[in-house]
């Protein structure tokens, strides 16, 4: 957009003109409030503590299993038993299968590896994650006053398998996932593949709030749309996003949603063209599920817009609608938006329509 160029004025009286500033800055004030900027010094949640899954569980006494493992449940509940059953071995705990997968976990060099690089790279310091997520459920408490806060938020090590664990609403949040992006496990030739450039840049500290409070919010508020077509999913992610906005307050856009500077500022350049690309090709209410996967799954673009573009391009689209919808109706609660389920209705009450 081209800047508007200087404006010389004649004769005008100083009254008119301080009457004038007043009403543009007024104006743009209004303009700019974000509705997500709330007071929530009133609001009291205990301080995040992070507890070690991690350190304990490898340090587990092989030759006593049965009592390790009770010691483990006492400590960090049935988090530990949904850790061994969907990460380590899904037979019975008290099986002799499961005796021997867990002793074959602990004991693997790789991932004692892997541990020791985690405690090398954090150092024992989680502060910062620990803050953020106290803040997040200060802001959760204030939008959602009748939810229950998480029982608890653990490290783990899950051998590249999980970024972030929920058993009966403890979370887990996997280190190994969060090394740096150009950390030499990401490039080695085990998890080259798994790990390309699009999800390496995502795969530091920075971002562990983010994928804590995205993964809490999925908990919270599953998919369960009344179609299962692309303006649901787009909606839908574009909540989470929201959700993500109104928590993490410190965030910024780029972390938020994942993707580079400019690939955020050529979102917001191409807004528009994104959006008649869909209409044109009848995409918006598509039940297709490539889709629904080229728009809303990561990658390195969104197959169907250029390469320029960011992988899930249509989840930032989404956040745009939301958005919309959000400035429309000031009165509806965060709450209330969660529970609005019909994204082809919810888009019809935003009036979104991006300019060229």
């Amino acid at each position: 957009m081209k800047g508007i160029g200087p404006i010389s004025f004649s004769t005008v009286a100083a009254t008119k003109i301080a009457a004038a500033f007043f009403l543009i800055i007024t104006f743009f004030s209004s303009c700019s409030h974000d509705p997500l900027d709330v007071d929530v010094s009133s609001i009291s949640v205990p301080q995040v503590k992070i507890l070690h899954y991690e350190k304990d569980f490898f340090a587990l006494d092989t030759n006593k299993m049965t009592q390790s493992l009770e010691l483990l449940h006492q400590r960090f509940g049935n988090f530990n038993d949904g850790f061994v059953n969907h990460v380590v071995c899904s037979q019975a705990h008290d099986s002799i299968g499961c005796d021997y997968a867990i002793r074959d976990f602990i004991l693997n060099t790789g991932y004692r590896d892997v541990l020791k690089e985690c405690n090398s790279i954090f150092a024992n310091d989680f502060s910062f994650l620990e803050n953020d997520i106290t803040d997040a459920y200060k802001h959760f408490r204030y939008h959602f006053p009748k939810r229950p806060l998480p029982k608890g938020v653990y490290t783990t090590m899950t051998g590249f398998n999980y970024g972030i664990l929920q058993v009966d609403n403890y979370y887990g949040i996997g280190l190994e996932y969060f090394l740096g992006q150009d950390h030499f496990y990401y490039s080695s030739e085990s998890l080259r593949e798994k790990w390309p450039a699009y999800r390496r840049r995502v795969s530091s500290k920075e971002y562990m709030a983010v994928s804590f409070v995205k993964g809490w919010m999925m908990n919270e508020f599953p998919y369960d749309p009344p179609k299962n077509d692309l303006i649901n999913k787009m909606v839908y992610e574009g909540k989470l996003l929201y959700l993500e906005k109104a928590l993490l307050r410190n965030a910024s856009d780029s972390i938020i949603t994942g993707f580079p500077q400019s690939k955020l500022d050529w979102c917001k350049e191409n807004e528009a063209r994104m959006w008649a690309t869909l209409i044109e090709q009848k995409k918006v209410y598509s039940e297709n599920e490539d889709d629904l996967n080229h728009y809303t799954e990561d990658g390195p673009f969104s197959p169907g817009f250029p390469k320029e573009s960011p992988g899930r391009a249509g989840t930032w689209i989404g956040l745009q609608i939301v958005e919309a919808f959000m400035e429309k109706n000031p009165t509806i609660s965060l709450d209330e938006l969660m529970n609005f389920k019909d994204g082809a209705a919810l888009l019809n009450r935003s009036k979104y329509k991006p300019k060229f």
